[in-house]
C-alpha cells in the first residue's frame, strides 16, 4: 500500500517534505507567520524526534525501532535521543540551538542548567558554549 506524501496548508503555503509551493502572489505580511512556523519547526524538531524516540524506546522497547524506518541514519537518532535523554525540557532553553545543548549534555543537571542560562544572557554560540564546557570539564 503506498503511503501518502505528508503535507499542511498554512494559507497559500502548502508544506511537503521537500519543498513549499505557494499560491498566487501572498502579501509581504503573509509571508511572515510561514516562514516563522518553518524555522520554529527547524529549531524544535531534534528535541521532538529525540523526546519521541526515548518514549517509543521506554514503552516498546527495542521494537520501536522499527516504527524509525530508514528515514534517518542510525546515528542521527540515537544522537537525538541521547541529547533529549540527558539535557531535561526543564533546562532546555528555546533561544538557543539544539547543538548548544549538546555541548552541554555531559556535564550534571545542575550545571547544564546554570550554564545555559548563561549563554542565552551572554549570546554565546554553540562553539563558545563548547569552549566553556571544556573549560569547566578539564577544571581550568
Amino acid at each position: 500500500m503506498p503511503t501518502q506524501e505528508p503535507k499542511m496548508a498554512l494559507g497559500p503555503f502548502q508544506f511537503r517534505p521537500a519543498n513549499v509551493s505557494v499560491q498566487g502572489r501572498p502579501s509581504l505580511s503573509e509571508w511572515e507567520g510561514p516562514l516563522q512556523f518553518a524555522l520554529w519547526c527547524q529549531r524544535a524538531s531534534p528535541w521532538w524526534i529525540g523526546d519521541m524516540i526515548n518514549r517509543g524506546e521506554d514503552l516498546y522497547g527495542e521494537e520501536f525501532g522499527e516504527v524509525c524506518g530508514s528515514t534517518l541514519s542510525t546515528e542521527m537518532v540515537s544522537r537525538y535521543a541521547s541529547v533529549a535523554r540527558r539535557v531535561p525540557p526543564q533546562n532546555r532553553r528555546p533561544a538557543l540551538s539544539w547543538s548548544a545543548h549538546a555541548a552541554v549534555a555531559r556535564l550534571p543537571h545542575a550545571q547544564q542548567k546554570k550554564i545555559l542560562l548563561e549563554a542565552e544572557k551572554q549570546g554565546w554560540n554553540s562553539d563558545e558554549l563548547r569552549k566553556k564546557v571544556r573549560e569547566i570539564v578539564s577544571g581550568t
